[in-house]
Order: C-alpha cells, then sequence, then structure tokens
C-alpha cells in the first residue's frame, strides 16, 4: 500500500484467495462423495461416511466457507478453513485502518483483542462450557471451538506483529545474551504450556477441573501461543534464531510446504478409508499406531503431490495470468530483495 499511495485492489485479493483454495476444495468433496462409497467397505461403513448428508444436501455451506456455523459439515476438519477466510476477508479493513492511522489503528486492535480475550472467557464461565473430551458439550463446541471470533485473537495478534515488522524493515534489534535467552525460555514454556497444561486432567480418573480454571487456560493460550511463535519469527530474522533458524529454514521443507494445504485437505480422506475399512477387532500398541500413521502420511502426500500437479499448479499459473503486469514486476523485485518480504507481504 505504500508503493501504491494507499490504493488496494480488494477485488484481486479475494480472486487470488479462492483461486488458491476453491477448486482443491470443491474437487476434494467431489472425491470424497464418489470415491468413498467405492473403496471404503465393512461392518464400520454401515451408515455412510462421516458427514455424508452434509455432503450430499449442504456441501454449498463448505464451498461458501460458512460451515463452521452449521451443525452438519461436509468435510468435517474445514470448519477452520471457512474461519480463515472469514478472517481474511476482514484484512482490507485492517489494512487500509493501519494505512490511514498508524499506530491509533495498532491500538484499537489492541483493544479489540483485549475484549475478544474477555468474551471467550465470559462465554465460557459464564454457561459453564468445558473442552475438555470428558466434559465436551456441543454447544460449547459451537460457541467456543467453531466461532469465528474466538480464533480471531491469535489471527490479530499475527496481523499485528506483521505491521511491527514492516514498521521495522531493514532494522537490526541488537539484544544482549540475557534477553534473547529470556525470550527462547519464555517462549518455550508458552509453547509446553499451551499444549501440555492440561494432559493429567484429561485422564478419566482425574479430578474435575474448575470452570475458572479452564477459562483461564483456554483464554490465555490463545495469547501465549501466537505470541510464542512471533517470537520464534522475530529471533530467526535478527538472527538469534541458532538451531531453530537452521531447521526451520532448511530447504528440505520447501517441497512438503507447497504440499500443506493439499495435505490439510485430503488426510481426511484416509483417516475415513482406514476406519470404516476395519473388519476385525484391532488391538492397540504404539507399533501399530506408527504403521497406521506413516501409511496415511505416506498416501497422502502422494495424493497431495498428484493433486497439487494437476489441480493447484496449473490454477496458480491462472492466478499470476490474470494478475496486473506491474503487480508481477513489483513481486519480482521484492523476491530479489529477501529483506522487504515482510513489507511485500503487508502491502498485498
Amino acid at each position: 500500500m505504500v508503493r501504491t499511495k494507499g490504493k488496494l485492489n480488494v477485488p484481486l485479493i479475494y480472486l487470488h484467495r479462492l483461486i488458491r483454495i476453491l477448486p482443491l476444495l470443491a474437487i476434494s468433496i467431489l472425491v470424497y462423495v464418489k470415491l468413498i462409497p467405492i473403496i471404503s467397505g465393512g461392518p464400520l461403513f454401515g451408515g455412510g461416511f462421516s458427514g455424508r448428508e452434509a455432503c450430499e444436501s449442504e456441501w454449498y455451506w463448505t464451498v461458501l466457507f460458512l460451515n463452521n456455523f452449521k451443525k452438519r459439515r461436509c468435510l468435517v476438519h474445514t470448519w477452520y478453513l471457512s474461519v480463515d477466510m472469514q478472517l481474511f476477508l476482514l484484512s482490507p479493513i485492517l489494512l487500509i485502518s493501519l494505512y490511514k492511522w498508524g499506530k491509533k489503528a495498532a491500538a484499537g486492535i489492541v483493544i479489540l483483542i483485549v475484549l475478544l480475550s474477555g468474551c471467550l472467557f465470559a462465554t465460557m464461565l459464564a454457561n459453564n462450557y468445558s473442552m475438555l473430551f470428558k466434559k465436551i458439550s456441543r454447544a460449547g463446541v459451537m460457541k467456543v471451538y467453531f466461532a469465528t471470533h474466538t480464533h480471531a485473537t491469535p489471527w490479530l495478534i499475527g496481523f499485528l506483529f506483521g505491521y511491527f515488522l514492516h514498521l521495522n524493515t531493514n532494522k537490526k534489534f541488537q539484544l544482549s545474551r540475557v534477553s534473547v535467552w529470556s525470550g527462547w525460555i519464555l517462549c518455550l514454556a508458552m509453547i509446553f504450556t499451551s499444549i501440555f497444561a492440561l494432559f493429567w486432567d484429561e485422564k478419566w480418573s482425574a479430578s474435575p477441573l474448575s470452570t475458572l480454571a479452564e477459562s483461564f487456560y483456554y483464554t490465555l493460550t490463545r495469547l501465549a501461543w501466537p505470541v510464542a511463535l512471533c517470537w520464534v519469527v522475530f529471533a530467526c530474522m535478527q538472527g538469534y534464531g541458532g538451531l531453530a533458524n537452521s531447521f526451520l529454514s532448511s530447504p528440505l521443507w520447501q517441497p512438503l510446504s507447497r504440499l500443506s494445504f493439499s495435505v490439510y485437505i485430503w488426510h481426511i480422506l484416509f483417516l475415513e478409508i482406514n476406519a470404516k475399512s476395519a473388519r476385525t477387532i484391532s488391538y492397540f500398541s504404539d507399533y501399530s499406531q506408527m504403521c497406521k500413521f506413516w501409511s496415511c502420511f505416506g498416501f497422502t502426500v502422494l495424493l497431495s503431490y498428484v493433486m497439487y500437479l494437476i489441480i493447484e499448479a496449473p490454477f496458480a499459473g491462472f492466478d499470476n495470468f490474470i494478475r496486473p503486469r506491474n503487480m508481477e514486476s513489483k513481486t519480482k523485485s521484492v523476491h530479489k530483495q529477501p529483506e522487504s518480504n515482510c513489507d511485500f507481504e503487508l502491502n498485498t
């Protein structure tokens, strides 16, 4: 927006997003409805695949990115894709606000983060909702887990972090060893607390966790997790990443990064097939679970690669074809200057 003097081609931004996501999503619904009944069988398939009724009669809610508001969902895992799309639709408003009012708009976003966090906390506490598997309720899932506004807080934190990087493009922060170590310790503490804090409370034999404690946990993890990830990005960009930067920036991740969206879409297909095709009793063991994981992962990556070649790559080429030529030249110039990548992402 700095280069275009505040002008933002909103329709083109939305079109680019739809071209990136919608074709593969639509194909996955078609494959899910038509392929699974053919290749799956067994006693567990008697009632059909998960979400069969929604895929047959309400598939359009998924394509419209509104299925997180529905009780029945086609492709159940795509509820987050709907949440992400809904938040993306609001991004031009925030971008324009930051361009016009700068830090005042950023302060407004901070206030919005606080209000949304308070809303999440109050919703769980007032309605006695629990996200623990042994106590979870359908109403709690709909109003807390699938709701768009409850996921807006980490999204807004990431948005503000991008603005911070934009303001400090090419700036080198000189941090002391104590500051760097403190940052990494706090980062890892927030990550591991977010993941493992309720490990013992999830056990069936554990004493019930109070609604107040769970409300605090669920609200604060929506703040701690994105802040921790922001530190990882910041530390790696400033040269304080060490082994983390070497690992995360390894070129070995590039092939998988191109397949990541497709893997997200298709993994549920193989989970469904493996579950519905079982004809004998399955006995749990670590080895059997590893076999299931790697078989599902391998077939998912293989199918994702095929779909990338026949669906994603052609539509990506079409997207580049319809882009304005001046935008393409700006994109190429930015790719030649890695230090300005954050500025480009914010501006587009």
